[in-house]
């Protein structure tokens, strides 16, 4: 894990130099690079062949946002991410709207899911993003 810190540095006139700590941030590398397959109640990911099932019924993930967002969400079972960290771990590019771009991704996996399941593998914790958590039962 990587730290990134944004750090406030004001000299004065007569050139003393003082720094103030304004953010730390926990940097993670996404789940893909992995290769445990990871189970859960009807649910296989696996992220060496890029694909979710449920029932061995296979899901139509996108590579590029789906399938990366939903290996992040179901590596931590129970962690909320916020839509930040979610955007930072899945798109490589500048952010443009952050929260728009989780909204949709999650949105079109909940679809996709809802397809094959009634269970709800994605929560949204209001107010600070979203959790994956493994249901039991139909």
């Amino acid at each position: 894990m990587e730290q990134i810190e944004i750090i406030l540095r004001t000299t004065t006139p007569s050139g003393k130099v003082t720094e103030q700590l304004l953010a730390k941030f926990d940097t993670e590398k996404p789940v893909i690079e992995s290769d445990k397959v990871l189970q859960y109640s009807g649910l296989r990911i696996d992220p060496d062949k890029h694909q979710v099932s449920y029932q061995g019924s296979v899901l139509p993930l996108t590579e590029t946002y789906e399938f990366q967002t939903f290996v992040y969400l179901s590596s931590q079972p129970g962690r909320v991410f916020t839509k930040e960290q979610i955007y930072q771990a899945v798109w490589k590019e500048k952010p443009v709207d952050v929260s728009s771009a989780v909204f949709c991704i999650i949105r079109n996996i909940r679809q996709k899911l809802r397809k094959v399941t009634a269970k709800e593998y994605i929560q949204t914790v209001w107010g600070v993003g979203y959790k994956f958590v493994d249901v039991p039962g139909e």
